[in-house]
C-alpha cells in the first residue's frame, strides 16, 4: 500500500484488510479466487502471492478492475487506498524459502526508482487520482504480451524502466493509472539535479590551495610582473620585478601604456 507508513495510527491496524478486500474483489472479477494462489505471505503492508503461470494474463488484467474498485472507494471512503503491484514470472519449488523469483519480485516492488516515478506522477500528473502502480518484470512482460493473451490491458500502456536494486539489474515495464507511457518515459529517474558548485568569493582568491597573491612594492611609473612566464612592460621604462611562486592566471591593472605580453614558460 502506497504511503501506508503515513497513515493515522488508528488506521494502521486496518492496512491488511484495506489491501486484501479490493484485491480479492478484483481477482473474483477476472475469474480467480483466493484458493487460486498456491502460496500467500503477509509483508506488513501487503501480500506476496504465488500463482500458477497460466493465470498470468488474468493477473495482469486484474489491475484494471482494481483501478475501478479503488477509484470508487476513494471517492467516498477514508483512508484512500493506492497500491504498488509487482508481477514476475519464474519457477518456484513447493516449499517456502528465499527463492530467486521471490527475491526478484521484492527487488522490483521496492526499487527506489519505481517509488520515485510514482511520487512524480502523484505530484505532477495524477494528483489523488492515482490508484495503482504496476511494475512487470521483463520475462513476465514478454510472456504475457508475446501473444493475444490479455483481454483488457495492452502492451502499449507500459513504459520501460531500468531497475537497479541491490544485485537485480534489468529493464522492467511500468503502468500507472492515468499516466500515458510517453509521460512515464519523460520522468527524470536520476534523482535531484546536481546543485551548482558555490563560486569562490573574490576576497578569497590568493588564499585557496594552489593559488598565490602578487604584491608590487615601491613607487613606480610602470610594472614588470613575472610568474610562470607572464610579463608586463610599460613605457617609459621603469620596471619592478616580482617572483610569483604559483601560477599567475591573470593580470589586474588600472591604466597602462605600452606593450603587454602574457605567455607561458615551457619547461
Amino acid at each position: 500500500m502506497i504511503e501506508s507508513g503515513g497513515s493515522h495510527p488508528e488506521h494502521l491496524g486496518q492496512v491488511p484488510d484495506l489491501v486484501r478486500e479490493p484485491v480479492h474483489a478484483a481477482l473474483r472479477a477476472v475469474g480467480l479466487n483466493r484458493d487460486s494462489a498456491q502460496d500467500e505471505q503477509f509483508t506488513g503492508d501487503g501480500f506476496l502471492r504465488a500463482y500458477p503461470s497460466g493465470f498470468l494474463p488474468a493477473l495482469i488484467d486484474m489491475v484494471s478492475m482494481l483501478d475501478e474498485l479503488l477509484d470508487t472507494r476513494n471517492r467516498s471512503t477514508k483512508p484512500e487506498v493506492r497500491l504498488r503491484i509487482a508481477v514476475h514470472l519464474g519457477p518456484l519449488p513447493l516449499e517456502r524459502g528465499f527463492h530467486r523469483p521471490n527475491i526478484d519480485l521484492n527487488r522490483l516492488l521496492g526499487a527506489e526508482v519505481f517509488k520515485r516515478v510514482i511520487r512524480h506522477c502523484r505530484e505532477h500528473i495524477t494528483n489523488d487520482a492515482l490508484t495503482t502502480a504496476l511494475i512487470v518484470s521483463n520475462s513476465a512482460y514478454k510472456t504475457v504480451f508475446g501473444g493475444d493473451y490479455t483481454r483488457v490491458l495492452r502492451r502499449g500502456e507500459f513504459a520501460s524502466l531500468p531497475i537497479v536494486h541491490n544485485e537485480f539489474n534489468e529493464d522492467a515495464w511500468v503502468r500507472i493509472t492515468g499516466v500515458h507511457p510517453t509521460q512515464l518515459e519523460n520522468i527524470p529517474i536520476d534523482g535531484e539535479p546536481t546543485p551548482e558548485a558555490p563560486q569562490t568569493p573574490i576576497s578569497g582568491l590568493g588564499h585557496a590551495p594552489g593559488q598565490r597573491s602578487i604584491s608590487n612594492q615601491g613607487t613606480v611609473d610602470g610594472n614588470l610582473v613575472t610568474g610562470d612566464g607572464n610579463s608586463f612592460t610599460t613605457n617609459p621604462t621603469t620596471n619592478v620585478s616580482n617572483y610569483v611562486g604559483g601560477r599567475n592566471a591573470g593580470v589586474q591593472a588600472g591604466t597602462f601604456n605600452g606593450r603587454f605580453n602574457q605567455g607561458e614558460d615551457r619547461r
